[in-house]
């Protein structure tokens, strides 16, 4: 989505904006806080969506397994195949199950964009303020030969240029609004076909598991007339056979005159 970077940088740097100066004086600690951000902003959405990727991974590679079978004139175990569509239909089931906790999870981005509509100008003001003051603080800094000052002065010049470039953000935004609007209405209308189709996909593979299990013990009952039967047919002339086999070895290794067996 075109607007996708804009809106999550503004989200992060508004919830970095509260950090207090002593913060400001650590880089390292500013970069920790924004990644953990970052984080926790992608992770709710990101395990839904990694789970159906791997379901779609794993539906490929059986069909790409079935197919290399065919034209290898190998057996496959329809056993394992079930398996595998049985986590793929567990998994869809699971997320149909959340549908609600799902949809109030991306809802809830959304609500944080029109949050932010409503704050636009207070934002900017609020940052022009705080710039304001670093300005003020910076420019009262004496005696740069000392090592406090001198990391002061540098935090408080990579604050003032984090106010400006979230002033900037936000008046980006700002002139988007309008566009961002008719974009928030089609990501609704994506949330629900995405989500319909999960609820779809629980129902298909469900359905397409008990089919494959039902073929599973077809075969298995039939396999009474084209495998077992003919291997006891098989097994019964073969142990006819090993009781002449029997019969030699109980002549040759009984009797008085076979002293010499230890």
């Amino acid at each position: 989505m075109k607007y996708f970077t804009i809106i999550i940088t503004l989200l992060l740097l508004s919830m970095t904006a509260c950090n207090s100066v002593s913060n400001l004086l650590s880089p390292k600690v500013l970069a920790a806080t924004t990644q953990a951000q970052v984080n926790e902003v992608e992770i709710d959405s990101n395990s839904v969506f990694a789970s159906i990727q791997q379901n779609l991974d794993m539906v490929a590679a059986l069909k790409t397994k079935v197919q290399d079978a065919k034209i290898q004139g190998q057996p496959l175990s329809l056993d394992s195949v079930i398996s595998d569509i049985q986590k793929v239909s567990d998994s869809y089931n699971e997320l149909s199950a959340k549908h609600d906790g799902i949809r109030a999870g991306l809802l809830k981005k959304i609500a944080n964009v029109e949050n932010m509509r409503d704050k636009v100008d207070t934002e900017i003001a609020a940052l022009k303020a705080r710039e304001a003051d670093y300005s003020r603080q910076l420019a009262t800094v004496s005696d740069p030969n000392s090592d406090v000052v001198a990391s002061r002065k540098e935090a408080l010049a990579q604050a003032i240029s984090y106010c400006q470039q979230q002033e900037a953000l936000w008046v980006q935004f700002s002139a988007i609004q309008a566009d961002i609007i008719g974009e928030l209405d089609s990501v609704q209308r994506t949330i629900n076909s995405f989500l319909s189709v999960v609820d779809s996909s629980a129902i298909c593979f469900s359905e397409g598991l008990s089919l494959l299990r039902l073929q599973r013990d077809i075969n298995s009952a039939l396999s009474l007339f084209t495998t077992d039967t003919p291997r006891m047919e098989q097994l019964t002339l073969d142990m006819q056979k090993s009781w002449q086999q029997l019969d030699y070895l109980v002549a040759q290794l009984t009797g008085i005159s076979n002293v010499t067996i230890k």
